[in-house]
């Protein structure tokens, strides 16, 4: 595990939860959960949103879409 990128796996795991069109509990549960066990530090954050960028508008959209609602609903 220490030598996989953990932005980056963070950043698929999200990609492809979104493609999944799962019911809105489901992808709670399981956002959640990739949250949960890949935190980021600051830096890691940063090379998260870098390789989010990488990827085309609606991805991105999906993405920040469920990093927001997970947000909300543990605030």
């Amino acid at each position: 595990m220490s030598k996989m990128n953990i932005p980056q796996v963070k950043a698929e795991c999200l990609r492809l939860l979104a493609t999944l069109k799962l019911d809105p509990a489901r992808m709670q549960l399981i956002s959640g959960f990739v949250d949960t066990y890949l935190r980021l530090d600051a830096a890691e954050e940063q090379s998260f949103q870098a390789t989010i960028d990488t990827m085309g508008l609606t991805q991105q959209e999906e993405i920040m879409e469920i990093v927001t609602n997970w947000g909300e609903k543990s605030a």
